[in-house]
This record gives structure tokens, sequence and C-alpha cells, in this order.
């Protein structure tokens, strides 16, 4: 086997797992079959009722299992991972993928460059239209994934976090344990580019992912609840209070949006939207310490931030989704948000 050198230097790969043991065999496979000079996996089990563990142990037992006695969720299992990690290179892979032959070389060659903070891979979802990956996307100015808004390849947002790798050197622990799942991977990035780091989209570094694996066994009202919660807290703990002041009028209409689909039935749990609403409300205390102590990582400005996200509010083709991102981008105009929609095709 080749030894490490500079653009292959020894990293770990972080699987969180939970309930998940028809999936490992697939992941773990196609993981340890890696061409890479030196790696470690670990398995970090967030406490699961089925035979994960013992089933890793006895099929794949050069694969370090640390075991959690509670659910940490997504984020504290991955910050767990992260403690227990032995190298600064670190890969956070979800259980429910399949990586592609190349796929650790070409994620760690990405770090060769001082600039990168965050290298994220090309992520194949199940389900997912093909047009999807013909341009990267990014995030909307409330929260929102678009797609198809980047021109340069390399070029986007934030890594999602079914195949994201970052140094542990800059940034320890990687989430906000109290989170719990959705929206941390967001959380990461916009900690990366407030520090001053690149983002890097690695297209020859490759996952098959089945999406939804493990949150398809929770409560809907609960999915509701934190998707909602870990969106808005995104933008409220990183961006000043004139920027959200900027922003309220389209959070409101928003938010009025999304509770007509659930009064409707057609889309989210409208008590899991309320809780996340009113969670804002009863942990201000919570959300100002928050706010400070990322203040301290911060080293670029915010409309530096800015001018990666995207104005656009749907992906809708519809005359209405159409009127909708023109009455955005006209807004963010008149208000002074400047997106990526300002910058050259050549640069975005």
């Amino acid at each position: 086997m080749a030894q490490p050198d500079s653009t292959t230097p020894p990293c770990s790969v972080v699987i969180v797992n939970y309930n998940g043991t028809k999936l490992l065999e697939n992941c773990l496979s196609s993981v340890l079959s890696q061409e890479y000079p030196s790696f470690e996996v670990l398995l970090v089990d967030n406490g699961s009722s089925d035979d994960s563990v013992s089933f890793v142990r006895a099929h794949f037992p050069e694969v370090s299992v640390i075991e959690s006695a509670t659910n940490l969720g997504y984020a504290g299992g991955n910050n767990l991972g992260a403690r227990c990690a032995r190298h600064d290179r670190i890969v956070l892979l979800n259980n429910d993928t399949i990586v592609q032959p190349g796929w650790l070389v070409h994620l760690m060659e990405t770090f060769a460059g001082p600039a990168v903070g965050i290298a994220s891979s090309l992520v194949i979802t199940v389900g997912i239209p093909p047009e999807y990956y013909e341009r990267n996307g990014s995030l909307n100015l409330l929260g929102h994934n678009i797609m198809r808004v980047f021109s340069v390849p390399e070029n986007i947002f934030y890594g999602g976090g079914a195949s994201v790798a970052f140094r542990k050197e800059r940034f320890g622990e990687p989430f906000d344990a109290d989170y719990f799942a959705y929206g941390e991977d967001v959380y990461l990035g916009l900690r990366c580019r407030f520090m001053g780091f690149q983002v890097k989209h690695v297209n020859d570094s490759r996952v098959q992912h089945l999406g939804g694996a493990t949150s398809r066994q929770a409560r809907p009202a609960w999915v509701t609840m934190l998707q909602e919660r870990n969106r808005l807290l995104n933008l409220v703990l990183f961006f000043s209070a004139w920027t959200l002041f900027r922003l309220l009028p389209l959070f409101v209409l928003n938010a009025v949006a999304k509770l007509a689909l659930a009064m409707g039935g057609k889309r989210y749990s409208a008590a899991g939207l309320l809780r996340a609403y009113g969670w804002f409300f009863s942990h201000p205390r919570e959300i100002a310490r928050k706010r400070q102590e990322l203040r301290k990582e911060r080293r670029v400005d915010e409309r530096e931030v800015l001018s990666w996200m995207t104005a656009r509010l749907t992906n809708g083709e519809s005359a209405a989704g159409k009127a909708a991102n023109w009455f955005s981008l006209a807004y963010c105009r008149i208000t002074g948000l400047r997106t990526v929609e300002s910058l050259p095709p050549g640069v975005r």
C-alpha cells in the first residue's frame, strides 16, 4: 500500500448509526474497499435496539465501534465520533450510503489547498431528478435548498451531511449537539464561510444515497419541528439583527404559507411548525449565548457570505414559482441584500 503524502493524509471516516443493521453491510464494505494509504473507520452507535453493534463486530472487526447509551442524534453522534477520531482529516458519512471507487482519495486531495475548509462529495440520492445534479445548488435567504444556482462546477454553498470532510484542527466538534438532526450540515457550512474558508464540491468523489432511512423511524411532528427550528436557527445564529430585520417579511410569508399547507393536510405538521416557532420565544438566552460563541470564530463580513446565497424562493418553474422568485429578487435589490445573482456568471 502506498504511503500517505500531502494529498492523501491519514483520515478518519465517522459513520453514525441508529437501528441500521440492514444498511451497514453495503456501506461498510464499500468504505473498506477504498484504495487509500491510511484511514480508520469509526461507527458511532446511537443506542440502537437492533443487532447493529454485534453485527459490525462480527463481520467488520477492523471497524472501531463507539457505543452511546442514548440517541445523541446525527449532530451529537458525529461530535462524539470527531472527539474519538485519531486523525485531523475527518469524513462524515451517512450509514445509508454506498461509496464509489476513488471516493476517499478524491475527497482528501481537495484539502491540498490551505484555503479549503470543507470538501463535499457528489451525493446521488434515490428519487432526486437527474437535472438536480447538472449544476450545484445553494441556500436561499430563508434557509431552504435551491437547485441549479452555480455554473462553476466546484462551487457549492455548504457540504451536504451525507458525505462531507473537514479538519478537526479547525472545527473541533463540527456541530451544535442541540440540533439533534437536520440542518447541522448547513450550520457547519456557515461556520466555515464565516471563518473565511472555502467550501468545495468534489465531483469525482461519488456516493449513492438512499436518503431518510433513519428519519422514517421518527414521528412526523417531531421531524417537522426539528427541520423548521434548525432552518431558522441557522439564520438567527449567524446573521446580524439588521439582516434578520430585512428578512422578516419573507420569514412571515414563508411561515404563513407552510401553516396553510399543513392545515390543508398537504405537507408538514401544523403542531411541529408551531412548536418550532414557539421554541425561539422560550429560548432567548440560549440563542444569545450561541450567537456570542459563534461571533468569536468570525473572520469575514456577512456580506461575503450572503453573496454566495440565492434570492430565489423556490425551485418551481410554474407561473407562481417564477413570480415568487421575481418578487424576492426585487425585494433583495430594494433592501440592499446582495446575493449570488449579483455576481458575474464566471465567478459563480
